[in-house]
């Protein structure tokens, strides 16, 4: 079903209007490259909060980037799918082994030990998508307010 409108606009609100619709695409980008960022910031904050150990090489990854005109990712190292999406799994204490090491340094003795993911992904995804109706709001208000 089609629905077709027309609207005539007399007076000054027809400029009004273009300017608005010029202003959009500029503000939305900026908008969403400012989302997109605080999501990564999110993620970053929910792996530290989760991992204790394995900060450096992960956080360091994780970070927004520009995929293409007008689209926007976050960028998380493999080790961190991973840390996050992991089976429980046992692990050899062999000598060498950061983990061998995290182990004796909490008492762990033993020739395994078992191990699990560290979710954080979801957590620093979920203040991104919440963050989303205030960025709505506030591209709103820039487009209309000036």
């Amino acid at each position: 079903m089609v629905i077709g409108v027309k609207i005539e606009v007399k007076d000054n609100a027809t400029a009004y209007m273009r300017e608005l619709a010029r202003r959009v695409p500029k503000i939305g980008l900026r908008e969403t490259w400012n989302l997109t960022q605080f999501g990564a910031r999110a993620i970053r904050e929910s792996h530290e909060r989760t991992s204790e150990k394995f900060r450096g090489k992960i956080s360091k990854g994780i970070r927004a980037r520009k995929l293409k005109h007008a689209t926007y990712g976050i960028n998380i190292p493999i080790e961190g799918i991973y840390l996050d999406r992991m089976a429980p799994h046992w692990v050899s204490l062999k000598r060498g082994r950061l983990i061998t090491k995290w182990a004796r340094e909490r008492g762990i003795v033993g020739k395994s030990i078992k191990v699990h993911a560290h979710p954080f992904v979801q957590a620093g995804f979920n203040k991104m998508v919440n963050r989303a109706d205030i960025t709505a709001n506030r591209i709103a208000n820039q487009i209309v307010g000036g």
